[in-house]
């Protein structure tokens, strides 16, 4: 089954034309986005095109992950986040296109100060990956998710996936979130991390059952490192044999067009044992009628 991301709501054409795509199993809408509408205006709009075809719906809660909430005024002023942090220097702080930075000193614990600056403007919304030998993310779930979680349960929406994954509290606290509604949801842990990937292992498949894992690959790459991929999405998929494969598909299309890599990026993935596949934000807002036909192309091939 293929997954896809969707775009802010305000981009109505390419809403409908990902939604109504006989292509697309399922649709994930990333929280983490800035939108002209209110979390209940969201979920409705994407409702009315979804529930008439029966098409499942995923809200993407960013939970612990570290988002910029102000645009930086760099160098006059820090990177602000959404969480307080506690850092073991040294560290890095990694941006979008593998851009990473020395990570000076924390202030008043979101506050980040990084040299050499970021190459690119650092926007409101946009993650952020802190490595280091220790950190510490304080809080869990955002004001900003539990609307979304209460609107969503209200609209008949009840899969959610969760980002940041690294331990039971985090999962307790979202179903705690959920109340009545949790023996009805679907609940996607995303790993992320090695921290969650440690979680993972340490505990039984049984213990895991009534969850779905997702590989999210992007952040996970950046936080352990090319090297240590294959036997993490190994050990994900060996551990939930419904786990999603996400992130990192079809780049070849940020350069032009679907590589021979792209190719076999999906073939092993289908041999580890991945049947489930989302499409990241980019992807799918930037290049989604590219994708989505060598998608039908491809598994027509299989």
């Amino acid at each position: 089954m293929l997954i896809v991301s969707l775009p802010p709501v305000h981009q109505e054409d390419l809403l409908k034309e990902i939604i109504t795509h006989p292509s697309v199993g399922a649709v994930r809408y990333n929280t983490g986005m800035s939108s002209a509408y209110s979390p209940r205006e969201v979920i409705q709009r994407i409702q009315n095109l979804a529930r008439p075809l029966n098409k499942p719906v995923w809200i993407d809660l960013k939970g612990r992950q570290l988002r910029v909430i102000e645009w930086a005024n760099l160098p006059y002023g820090p990177i602000v986040l959404n969480h307080r942090v506690k850092v073991k220097l040294p560290a890095k702080v990694c941006f979008r296109g593998d851009d990473c930075c020395e990570l000076k000193k924390v202030v008043d614990g979101n506050k980040l100060y990084v040299d050499p600056l970021p190459k690119a403007p650092v926007g409101r919304g946009q993650s952020v990956n802190i490595l280091s030998e220790k950190l510490e993310v304080e809080g869990g779930l955002l004001p900003l998710d539990h609307e979304y979680i209460d609107v969503a349960v209200q609209n008949g929406v009840f899969n959610f996936m969760l980002s940041f994954v690294e331990g039971w509290n985090n999962i307790l606290e979202l179903e705690d979130a959920l109340g009545k509604h949790c023996s009805k949801s679907t609940i996607c842990l995303k790993i992320e991390s090695q921290a969650g990937l440690d979680f993972v292992f340490q505990n039984d498949a049984s213990l895991l059952k009534g969850y779905r894992l997702m590989a999210a690959r992007d952040d996970l790459m950046i936080q352990i490192g090319i090297l240590n991929m294959i036997k993490s999405l190994n050990m994900i998929v060996n551990k939930d044999p419904n786990a999603i494969c996400a992130s990192r598909l079809l780049i070849g299309l940020e350069s032009g067009s679907v590589s021979m890599a792209d190719v076999s990026d999906l073939e092993y993935m289908l041999s580890l044992g991945y049947k489930d596949f989302m499409f990241s934000d980019g992807i799918s807002r930037e290049h989604f009628p590219a994708a989505i036909k060598f998608w039908k192309e491809w598994n027509n091939s299989l």
